[in-house]
């Protein structure tokens, strides 16, 4: 029935009655009209299936050609009304500037639109990161956020991330990206959908645990990244084509797309959710305190078991899973605690890693995050990790390590 349709009573209770009624009704539908027009998706920063793609490449350095190369394979795609593609480039012979990628095919210049001139900046400090977040989350707004750091990277040892040549060679350690990608989390107001490193060597549990709270999952490798890093045609035209897809959606793609650029190198790319570090770094806490609590097996055999797991690039890294792996199925490992750990570890990796792709005979027993193990000197940055402080394996590693240097000078 109509509001129309209704008519007064003749009696006066039963008048005022009707009065509280129609008021009640008009009520409903202007809060229903009100409610639809703050909530729906039209809201500001709420459209279903916009994206905010926020790059963060720093060329000042030795990547420079490559920087200029990856921006223009951007332009092959160029922003839509839906996706957003903001590049802060730094470079080794000019200043930075901030630019709103536009789709053009010329593939030797930058031509997309400079939304701001920043002069001469720093990239190795972590507080350079975050203005640039903060910038894209007040221009830009979006249902989905991706940020991808692009440069050098070394681990949590060497520079870590983000080399800038120009300022003095600094870098963002492993601990300033996590302090980062907090405050980049309070700016957007919610973990970042999609985090990527194009960057060698960043697939390591202590990355990952170190930023577990303010991104949703990491795309990251392994192993070192060619100089031209990422496909960002592919991975770009494929979310422009379809802005409603998800991060997990998208870190596929990027993976697929960047394996199938080189396939005739050792390649490795993998996709970890974030949210399950947690539980991760648990089970290998669990582990360190099995291994520090055995007697009965020689710390030779831990070493050999170490050596023998899948390494890259940087012998310091191994492969998580593969030595969870060779733990479990070693017969020399007397104890039965430190075999249900490594077992543990094996179980929970799938969880984690929700995609890993490799490419390559080399990096064939990669199952997407390193771990420290090292078969040089023990780095003291490795004490002032998150990591670090929530497990023992910095204790496993140095007793290793004097087992090791006791091999090589048994009379010291």
């Amino acid at each position: 029935m109509s509001i129309d349709q209704l008519k007064p009573p003749k009696n006066k209770f039963d008048y005022w009655i009707f009065i509280l009624s129609l008021l009640l009704l008009s009520l409903v539908f202007i809060l229903n009209g009100c409610i639809g027009s703050l909530t729906g998706p039209s809201g500001p920063g709420r459209r279903g299936d916009t994206w905010t793609v926020m790059i963060y490449l720093n060329g000042d350095n030795d990547l420079e050609s490559q920087a200029i190369a990856d921006i223009n394979s951007m332009e092959m795609v160029g922003s839509t009304d839906k996706v957003k593609i903001v590049v802060q480039y730094d470079s080794l012979s000019g200043p930075a500037a901030r630019y709103l990628i536009q789709k053009d095919n010329n593939l030797s210049e930058i031509t997309s639109p400079v939304l701001q001139q920043l002069g001469e900046v720093n990239m190795g400090n972590w507080s350079t990161l975050v203005d640039f977040v903060r910038y894209c989350a007040n221009k830009y707004p979006a249902e989905k956020y991706a940020l991808i750091l692009w440069n050098h990277g070394s681990g949590f040892k060497g520079k870590n991330i983000s080399f800038d040549q120009t300022s003095f060679n600094d870098s963002i350690s492993i601990p300033e990206l996590g302090l980062a990608l907090q405050e980049a989390k309070l700016a957007l107001g919610r973990p970042i959908n999609f985090l990527g490193m194009d960057a060698c060597l960043m697939a390591m549990v202590e990355v990952a645990y170190e930023i577990r709270d303010t991104a949703r999952i990491l795309v990251s490798s392994q192993e070192s990244v060619p100089g031209e890093g990422w496909d960002y045609t592919t991975l770009l035209g494929n979310l422009t084509v379809n802005p409603a897809m998800d991060e997990i959606q998208l870190a596929r793609i990027t993976a697929d797309s960047y394996v199938q650029q080189f396939p005739s190198q050792n390649i490795t790319i993998s996709v970890t959710d974030l949210s399950q570090m947690n539980e991760l770094v648990a089970g290998i806490g669990q582990l360190s305190r099995a291994i520090l609590s055995d007697t009965r097996t020689s710390p030779f055999i831990y070493m050999d078991t170490g050596d023998s797991s899948q390494y890259f690039s940087d012998y310091d890294f191994i492969d998580l899973g593969d030595l969870a792996s060779l733990l479990t199925n070693n017969n020399r490992i007397l104890s039965p605690e430190v075999k249900t750990a490594a077992l543990t570890i094996s179980n929970l990796l799938p969880q984690v890693v929700l995609y890993n792709r490799t490419n390559g005979s080399e990096v064939g027993r990669s199952h997407g995050l390193s771990i420290y193990f090292p078969y040089d000197p023990y780095n003291p940055k490795y004490e002032l990790l998150a990591f670090t402080r929530e497990t023992s394996w910095n204790q496993v590693i140095q007793k290793i390590n004097a087992w090791r240097k006791f091999q090589r000078n048994p009379k010291n």
